[in-house]
């Protein structure tokens, strides 16, 4: 199947890696497909793209590449995906990943859900770069 993206333009997808949101994310809930697309100048972002909207698109991560403890708690489910998205700013030292709202991909099923946690330990702006606060030693 093909579909074309501002950002990415062209491409090319097999239907079985089309990821069904029944309730869209938070503030886009009327589109519901989505695709995952690993874009080698971005890594370590990948990019969720709406296979609805030519116009959207979000940069995403893993959330244990920032926090490697990072879990839902009772929410942690044995065959699933976590995603969380970044909001790039200019300049990129200010980007923040909301790692309150994750998104949870069941992969038996590609269907996904965008949840909020309550555990308050993760913040809605995570610092994408964290500001070292150890001295250097010379």
């Amino acid at each position: 199947m093909k579909w074309n993206n501002i950002q990415f333009g062209e491409f090319e997808y097999e239907k079985e890696h089309v990821l069904h949101f029944p309730e869209g994310l938070f503030g886009f809930e009327d589109l519901h497909k989505f695709i995952l697309i690993n874009d080698e100048q971005s890594e370590p972002f990948l990019w969720l793209v709406s296979l609805e909207d030519e116009q959207v698109s979000f940069p995403v991560l893993e959330p244990h590449a920032l926090v490697p403890t990072y879990s839902l708690g009772t929410e942690d489910k044995g065959d699933t995906s976590l995603l969380v998205i970044v909001v790039l700013k200019n300049p990129l030292e200010e980007s923040t990943v909301n790692m309150r709202s994750p998104i949870v991909i069941k992969n038996a099923t590609q269907e996904g859900k965008q949840i909020v946690l309550e555990n308050e330990e993760y913040p809605f702006y995570y610092p994408l770069f964290q500001q070292s606060t150890e001295s250097t030693k010379g």
